[in-house]
């Protein structure tokens, strides 16, 4: 099994939710809303998405420390992060296809994914 970096782990949370404040918020609620025809009122208490996007982040971070555990340095970390977020917005571009859902939210949420574990994958990098 690979080497976990622990301190990695909050910091991969931290980034992840930093990210998403911003992609979700000032570049992209506006068209993210539209397209999946959410509503301020619908969006529910933000402790739970929160603390559900932390958890999820939490999974992606041990899932990226496993894979990269024989990568050094910050440039190959980042680089194999995006090529996880790459495979990751691959699989949800699957999803929307079937789902039927707007080529605009594929990039947005792709967009995201991918930049989310570059960066993820360059913290690690930075620790290991």
């Amino acid at each position: 099994m690979g080497e976990i970096i622990w301190l990695s782990l909050p910091l991969c949370i931290v980034i992840s939710l930093a990210i998403g404040v911003v992609w979700y918020g000032p570049l992209f609620k506006k068209a993210w809303m539209e397209d999946t025809g959410m509503l301020d009122e619908k969006m529910g208490p933000p402790t739970k998405a929160y603390g559900g996007a932390a958890l999820h982040a939490l999974i992606g971070a041990l899932a990226l420390n496993l894979l990269l555990d024989r990568t050094n340095g910050l440039l190959a970390n980042m680089s194999g992060g995006l090529i996880i977020g790459v495979a990751a917005a691959a699989a949800i571009g699957i999803n929307y296809m079937f789902s039927s859902q707007p080529r605009r939210l594929l990039y947005i949420d792709g967009g995201y994914t991918i930049l989310m574990y570059s960066t993820m994958g360059a913290a690690v990098g930075l620790l290991r």
